[in-house]
C-alpha cells in the first residue's frame, strides 16, 4: 500500500487539534468555572462528571458498533467529521454559558448541556479514531499518525491553555460568565473549520476483509480480548493523570500559591511539555516496542510529579520545572496509547477474522472521556469532603487536599499504570506478525473478488497461491 504523505498525517492530526480547542476548555476550566462562576458546588460537579462517564459507558461501544456499520460515499467514519461540528459548537457554547436561572435550574442546565456535549464528542471522536486503521495497514504509520495527531492535539490545548483566560477578560471585561462564553463562541468557530480541513485530507484506504454483520459476533471477540481490556485499564488513569494536575491547578493557584495569574504559565508549560513529549514519540515509536515505552514514560512522571508535594508553593520555578518534565512524560504516554488502539483493531481482527475498528477504538475513546471525567469528579469529591467554599478562605485540610491532588496522587497512579501496562499482549513482535498475515488475507480476498490468479510471500515465509 502506498505510504502516507505528510499533508495526509497532518491532516488527520488538525481533528484532535479541532477536538482539543474544545475538549481542553472543557478538562481544564470547566470545573472551576462551574463552582466560582456559574455558581453550583463541587459536590455537584463530581456527580455530574460521574453521571455523565456511566452514560458514555453505553455510548462509545454504541458509536463504534454505529461506526462499523456505516456505509456512504466518504466512507465509515469520515461523514461524522463533516456533519457533527455544527451540533458539537452549539451546545459547546451553551455549556458555558450562565443563564439567569434559581440554582435548581442551573443544575438542570449543566447536566443537559454537559451531556450532550460528551455526546456529541462521542459521535464525532469514536468515528475520527476509529480512521487509522482505515488509513494505512502499517502498525508504523499507525504510530506516526498517533503522534501528528497527539502533537497538534497538544498544540491545541497549548492554545486554550494560553489564551483562554486573557480572552475571557478580554471578552467579559470584568464579567466572567460572558467572557468564558465568548471565548467559547470563538473556540467553537475554530473547532468547525479544523474539523473541515481533517474531513478535506483524509481518505479511507484499506479494504475490509468481506464478514457479515452480527452484532452478537461482535461484542464476543471484543469481550473476550484481553488486549482490549488492558487498553481500557491503562487509559482511563493515563487520561486521568494527564488533565489531573491542570483540573486542580486553578485552585492550586488561587488558594495554595495566592495568585490566580500564576496558573496561566503552569497551563502553558505543561501542554508545551506534552507537545514535546508527542515529538519525541514520533520517533520512538519506529525503534522501541511501544508497551516498552509506555512503561517507561510512567515511571518517569511517577518520579517526577510527586515532588511537588515536597516543594514551597511560592517556588514557582521549581513547580513549572516539574509540570513541564510531568507533561512530557504524559505526552508520551498518551500519544502512544492511540498508537496502541490501532494496533489493538489489528490484533483482534487477526485473532478472531473479524474487524471491529469502531467497537475497538471506543474502548480508547471511553478511556478517555471516562478518565478525564473520573479526575475531575475524584477532585469535585475531595473538595467538597475537605470543607472547601468558592472564594473563601480554604481550612488546611482543603489546601492539602488540593496539594495531593497536585502530586502524589497522580505520582502513585501512574506507577500502576506502568505495572498494568507490563500484561499488555501486542508486542512489536507480535504487532509485526499481525500485520504481515492481515495483508495476505485481504490481498486473497481482492485476488477472490477479481477472480485472479495470485501468489503471495507473507514475512513468516508462507507462500499462499490462488
Amino acid at each position: 500500500m502506498k505510504k502516507l504523505t505528510m499533508i495526509e498525517k497532518v491532516g488527520y492530526g488538525f481533528g484532535d487539534l479541532a477536538s482539543n480547542v474544545v475538549f481542553t476548555t472543557v478538562g481544564t476550566y470547566l470545573m472551576f468555572f462551574y463552582t466560582d462562576v456559574f455558581g453550583i458546588s463541587a459536590a455537584v460537579v463530581g456527580t455530574l462528571f460521574f453521571v455523565t462517564r456511566m452514560w458514555d459507558a453505553i455510548s462509545d461501544p454504541l458509536m463504534g458498533i454505529i461506526g462499523d456499520r456505516t456505509e456512504s460515499r466518504w466512507g465509515k467514519f469520515r461523514p461524522y467529521l463533516l456533519f457533527t461540528p455544527v451540533p458539537l459548537a452549539i451546545v459547546a457554547v451553551m455549556t458555558f454559558t450562565t443563564p439567569d436561572i434559581s440554582e435548581s435550574g442551573k443544575v438542570i442546565w449543566a447536566f443537559a448541556s454537559y451531556i450532550a456535549l460528551m455526546t456529541l464528542y462521542t459521535v464525532i471522536n469514536i468515528p475520527y479514531s476509529s480512521l487509522p486503521p482505515m488509513i494505512t495497514d502499517s502498525a508504523v504509520e499507525r504510530g506516526e499518525l498517533a503522534s501528528y495527531r497527539m502533537l497538534l492535539a497538544f498544540t491545541g490545548g497549548l492554545l486554550v491553555n494560553a489564551g483562554t483566560i486573557p480572552l475571557m477578560n478580554y471578552f467579559g471585561d470584568g464579567d466572567q460568565q460572558l467572557g468564558y462564553q465568548r471565548a467559547m463562541m470563538l473556540f467553537s468557530v475554530i473547532m468547525m473549520v479544523l474539523f473541515f480541513v481533517c474531513f478535506t485530507l483524509v481518505r479511507e484506504r484499506v479494504p475490509p476483509l468481506p464478514q457479515t454483520s452480527s452484532l452478537k459476533s461482535d461484542f464476543k471477540v471484543v469481550m473476550r480480548n484481553r488486549a482490549y481490556w488492558t487498553i481500557i485499564m491503562i487509559g482511563v488513569p493515563v487520561f486521568a493523570l494527564l488533565m489531573s494536575p491542570f483540573a486542580v491547578g486553578m485552585y492550586f493557584f488561587s488558594y495554595n500559591v495566592g495568585d490566580q495569574s500564576a496558573a496561566a504559565p503552569f497551563f502553558t508549560l505543561g501542554t508545551l511539555g506534552m507537545i514535546a513529549g508527542a515529538v519525541v514519540c514520533i520517533f520512538a515509536v519506529k525503534k522501541i516496542c511501544k508497551r516498552t515505552l509506555m512503561i517507561a514514560a510512567l515511571i518517569g512522571s511517577s518520579l517526577t510529579i510527586s515532588q511537588i508535594y515536597w516543594l514551597d508553593p511560592e517556588n514557582l520555578r521549581g513547580i513549572y520545572t516539574i509540570v513541564f518534565i510531568n507533561q512530557f512524560f504524559l505526552g508520551i504516554s498518551a500519544t502512544n496509547l492511540w498508537g496502541l488502539v490501532g494496533d489493538t483493531a489489528d490484533y483482534i481482527e487477526w485473532r478472531s477474522g473479524r474487524r471491529v475498528v469502531g467497537l475497538a477504538t471506543s474502548s480508547a475513546t471511553f478511556s478517555h472521556k471516562f478518565g478525564m471525567g473520573l479526575g475531575g469528579a475524584l477532585v469535585g469529591f475531595a473538595l467538597s469532603s475537605s470543607g472547601y467554599v468558592a472564594g473563601a478562605e480554604q481550612t488546611p485540610e482543603a489546601l492539602n487536599t488540593i496539594l495531593l491532588f497536585m502530586s502524589l496522587v497522580p505520582g502513585t497512579g501512574a506507577l500502576l499504570i506502568a505495572v498494568i501496562t507490563s500484561f499488555y499482549p501486542v508486542t512489536r513482535k507480535i504487532s509485526e506478525q499481525a500485520q504481515a498475515e492481515l495483508t495476505i488475507r485481504r490481498n486473497l480476498a481482492i485476488a477472490e473478488t477479481s477472480g485472479e490468479e495470485v501468489t503471495l510471500a507473507s514475512d513468516r515465509g508462507i507462500l499462499y497461491t490462488r
